[in-house]
């Protein structure tokens, strides 16, 4: 029984290292890594609403105002584009 309590402790133990290790080794990344994973996250989200008001008809609401975004999206993404070349 003592043996069991023990071994149960220990694999605990090696448990909570581990996770432990795992969080240190995200910590390590830079600020533009996680930047970079950020803005990764958010065009996937945005890829995936995209889909789904494309199943939508045209003439639903948030279909006009999704389009609405998108357009101020690519304009925005535009007038960046002019500004880094300056």
């Amino acid at each position: 029984m003592k043996k069991a309590v023990i071994g149960g402790l220990v694999a605990g133990a090696v448990v909570v290292v581990a996770i432990a290790a795992a969080k240190n080794s995200q910590e390590v990344a830079s600020e533009e890594e996680r930047e970079a994973k950020k803005a990764a996250k958010r065009q996937e989200m945005f890829a995936k609403m995209q889909a789904n008001m494309e199943a939508m008809p045209d003439d639903f609401p948030p279909v006009a105002l999704f389009n609405n975004i998108a357009a101020i999206r690519e304009t925005t993404d535009r007038i960046l584009e002019v500004l880094e070349k300056d």
